[in-house]
């Protein structure tokens, strides 16, 4: 009789059972603003300490971080070769592909920003469209309404193309162009690495865009829109979500 519940609950002869190694999930980021950045040659920002949370809060999964970049992502994404993007907006030409997002995470906002010289004898901000701006290739912008194909911005618009929102910073202190757009986290981040940055620059009265961060997760990952969105929910309700968060974006009020 003993040897028969022995075995019902122990059907390989007692022996410990081995707890199920933890499914993969491949993060895909690139770098923008403070959602993905290096430092010191060493990857940073809010996806990192995201996968750090996520990963400390369960065993089910294995968050590993896999680079991509802003104009690859799609096709990453659509291939395998990430499961899921964090950090995201749905508003960014995901229409045509199937995916799913998760719950918001954190709300963002893009800026503009124009030398201060140049504040103090014109208004840049009254008519944006109607000058020269200086955006990041393969971003998305309110005033454009989030389409990013880089031909239709330079034939409806203004725009010079850079690589990185550092360029673009870089660029209207150089009087390449009047306006700039940066994330919020970006512009934190620079004011706080670089002492007299705030003299030199001002920023807009109003945001170019606002909008929610989400995971983007497609259709065939190993990981569910339920159990993501489970899992963020119980990071939020630590409070460790926002107050990284808002430490990201410390120079700034956004």
């Amino acid at each position: 009789m003993l040897a028969a519940l022995l075995a019902a609950f122990f059907p390989d002869g007692g022996a410990p059972v081995k707890a199920a190694e933890p499914v993969t999930v491949k993060v895909g980021a690139y770098e923008y603003g403070v959602v993905y950045y290096f430092e010191n040659g060493k990857p940073n920002g809010m996806v990192p300490l995201l996968i750090g949370l996520l990963n400390g809060l369960q065993d089910d999964y294995e968050f590993q971080l896999v680079e991509t970049s802003s104009r690859r992502r799609y096709k990453a994404l659509v291939d395998g070769d990430v499961d899921l993007l964090l950090l995201e907006s749905a508003q960014w030409d995901w229409q045509d592909y199937a995916v799913r997002f998760s719950d918001k995470i954190v709300t963002e906002k893009d800026v503009y920003v124009t030398q201060s010289s140049t504040a103090k004898t014109d208004d840049p901000f009254a008519d944006i469209t109607n000058q020269s701006i200086l955006c990041v290739l393969g971003f998305h912008y309110g005033f454009a309404k989030f389409n990013s194909d880089p031909e239709f911005l330079k034939q409806s618009y203004d725009v010079l193309l850079r690589y990185n929102e550092k360029e673009v910073l870089n660029g209207v202190l150089a009087r390449e162009a009047p306006i700039g757009i940066v994330s919020a986290g970006f512009l934190a981040r620079e004011l706080a690495a670089t002492p007299g940055l705030g003299d030199l620059i001002t920023v807009g009265p109003q945001p170019d865009a606002m909008y929610d961060l989400v995971s983007v997760i497609a259709n065939q990952s190993v990981i569910s829109v339920a159990d993501f969105n489970q899992m963020i929910e119980k990071l939020q309700a630590t409070g460790e979500v926002q107050r990284l968060w808002q430490e990201l974006h410390a120079n700034t009020s956004g």
